[in-house]
C-alpha cells in the first residue's frame, strides 16, 4: 500500500501521459468546479461563528484550487505531448 510519503516511480513520458485527462474527466471536473463555486457563493456568514465561515470558505477554495491545478496540468501536458509529436 502506498502512503502519503511514497512516490510511484514514473518516467517523464508516463507522467505527461497520466496528466492528460480524458474529455469525460475534464467535463466532470468542470461540473464539480461549478457545484463548488455555487456552494461558495451560497455560504452564509454568521456573526456568531466567523471562524466557521472562514473554515468553510477555505475548504471550498482548496477544492477549487486543486481541481484547477489538475485541469491546468492536463492542458500543459497535452500541449507538451503535442509539441513532442511535431
Amino acid at each position: 500500500m502506498i502512503t502519503d510519503f511514497q512516490k510511484v516511480p514514473m518516467s517523464d513520458v508516463d507522467l505527461l501521459g497520466a496528466q492528460v485527462l480524458p474529455l469525460q474527466t475534464e467535463a466532470m471536473i468542470t461540473n464539480l468546479r461549478v457545484d463548488i463555486a455555487i456552494s461558495k457563493i451560497n455560504l452564509e456568514f454568521t456573526p456568531n461563528d466567523p471562524l466557521g465561515y472562514a473554515q468553510q470558505e477555505a475548504y471550498l477554495r482548496g477544492q477549487l484550487d486543486i481541481l484547477q491545478f489538475l485541469q491546468d496540468n492536463s492542458t500543459t501536458a497535452a500541449q507538451t505531448l503535442k509539441g513532442n509529436e511535431s
